[in-house]
């Protein structure tokens, strides 16, 4: 079966690499399919011309490993001197950008949200953040390859009206000097008992009455199981199969029917910010989960951005494990599946 699909995904991306056509950033709208990765700040030039091959039409750029905020409300230097430079690769390689912030002075991790993220409780720091949404949507009002903001990453279990309340004033902020952006934002993370942040699908209902499916549009990232998905990261062993009730196609399209139930509901556009299988997962049930979860997003329309391209490598998939640890492979399962969704992807071009 699973060769069936992954033959019919060949199929579809070599009807539609003939008849994808290359149109202005500026038509660009929320609901128009991205398929992409998650970067960090380490690329080059040679990275997006790479991306550009594979026929990537957007990556979500992440200020993790260095922030894009001050603590005074204001750009840090160093940070907008990638985010320059990056523009100006998409420019030249037809590549969107949405810019996900990541990490706010204030946050106690650099990867997601955590209940001691210091803003949530420090209206001072909470106004200086905003400030900060100010200078960038103004800094980048004018540039047609950034397509828009994703607010606040992975939020943990901040009050809940102290969260809206904030995701409204940096939308609003945001909208009022560049209203042809987007907006995406992301429910809560709940912990599991595995200490994964995967909750985000069931706390969906808490933000849509916020969403207009335009110009704000919700987002969510998607590990589940996480003890799966994350073989080899922090403490969980790797080399795991998949749960026994899950090691087929139908019954593995049904928990993730039932897991996303929430959000398959929306009748709106969708953008998954991130997600992945571990490097260290077995191929087979990797390949498995992968083509399910796929055909799902697919299926229903939703954009979305794998995590990650040269950001770490145990999500790498240009690499796969051998007896002497994670090495390059151009043709792993993996990667042979994210070209082929790629080649349905229509592209866009700078109109600055």
């Amino acid at each position: 079966m699973l060769r069936r699909v992954f033959l019919c995904v060949m199929l579809l991306a070599v009807a539609f690499n003939v008849s994808a056509s290359t149109r202005s950033a500026l038509d660009y709208k929320a609901g128009m399919p991205l398929r992409g990765f998650n970067v960090d700040l380490n690329l080059s030039e040679r990275d997006f011309k790479s991306l550009d091959e594979l026929n990537v039409n957007a990556v979500r750029v992440a200020f993790a490993s260095h922030p894009l905020f001050d603590e005074k409300g204001g750009l840090d230097s160093a940070a907008v001197a990638v985010l320059d430079n990056y523009i100006r690769y998409a420019k030249k390689y037809n590549i969107l950008i949405l810019i996900d912030v990541h990490t706010f002075p204030g946050n106690v991790k650099k990867y997601s949200g955590s209940i001691g993220d210091e803003y949530w409780r420090n209206t001072d720091l909470m106004s200086e953040l905003i400030k900060s949404y100010a200078q960038l949507a103004e800094k980048l009002k004018d540039e047609s390859m950034v397509i828009g903001y994703d607010i606040v990453n992975e939020p943990a279990q901040a009050d809940l009206s102290n969260y809206l309340g904030f995701l409204k004033q940096v939308s609003e902020t945001i909208l009022k000097i560049s209203p042809d952006k987007l907006v995406l934002i992301q429910p809560r993370i709940t912990i599991q008992p595995n200490g994964i942040p995967n909750g985000q699908r069931s706390n969906w209902s808490e933000i849509t009455h916020l969403i207009d499916d335009k110009a704000v549009v919700g987002s969510l990232h998607y590990y589940d199981p996480g003890d799966f998905t994350h073989q080899g990261v922090h403490q969980f062993p790797v080399n795991q199969r998949l749960p026994f009730l899950l090691r087929s196609e139908k019954s593995l399209r049904l928990y993730f029917r039932k897991t996303l139930s929430r959000v398959l509901n929306h009748p709106g556009p969708v953008i998954v910010g991130e997600f992945s299988v571990s490097n260290y997962s077995p191929v087979d049930d990797s390949e498995l989960y992968m083509n399910t979860l796929l055909d799902l997003f697919e299926r229903n329309g939703w954009s979305w951005f794998y995590h990650s391209y040269k950001e770490a490598d145990i999500w790498n998939p240009e690499l796969s494990l051998t007896k002497r640890g994670l090495a390059p492979d151009g043709a792993s399962k993996k990667y042979l599946l994210l070209k082929a969704h790629f080649r349905l992807n229509d592209r866009f071009q700078a109109a600055d």
